[in-house]
């Protein structure tokens, strides 16, 4: 019973997260954006297992991104909310190719796991296509509060990408 509340208090967190950053995007010098990924999963879940990821968030100044993700591996069982911050670093005069870093933090829950809290890092490449669609190639690197001294550091890390587009 217990976990049923926790699942849906999370679920419900995220979904008012995700509104607030939508309303707050509608400032002047930021967008909105919802995208849509793939990652291949957490090593210590599984050997290799490739998770859909959906994504809703907000660019400031083109420079500041925060965005509400959402995962679910289907053979393990595990799914994960988590919030990222990350710092878009243009490298061609353009703008079109950046560079990002930042951090996470959020909640894994599973059907043969415990459930923790979760922190992370992340760095990658933004390609914007336009100024309505933007593709990320990343590196994340994420574990547990209570487990990450358990793991070896390959273990953590995952490979994504996505494709968000401005709404």
């Amino acid at each position: 019973m217990g976990k049923n509340w926790l699942h849906q208090g999370m679920l419900v967190a995220c979904v008012l997260s995700c509104s607030a950053t939508v309303s707050a995007a509608n400032t002047k010098d930021s967008q909105s954006f919802v995208g849509i990924g793939i990652t291949d999963g957490t090593k210590y879940e599984s050997p290799i297992e490739f998770e859909p990821v959906f994504r809703l968030g907000a660019i400031f100044d083109d420079k500041h991104r925060i965005a509400a993700n959402y995962s679910h591996g289907f053979s393990s069982g595990v799914t994960s909310i988590h919030f990222a911050y990350d710092y878009l670093y243009p490298f061609t005069d353009s703008g079109n190719w950046q560079v990002f870093g930042g951090g996470s933090l959020g909640y894994k829950f599973g059907l043969h796991d415990k459930n923790d809290w979760t922190f992370g890092g992340q760095t990658g490449i933004r390609y914007r296509f336009s100024t309505e669609t933007s593709v990320d190639f990343g590196y994340r690197v994420f574990d547990t509060r209570d487990d990450w001294k358990e793991h070896e550091l390959g273990q953590l890390g995952n490979l994504y990408i996505s494709i968000d587009f401005t709404m």
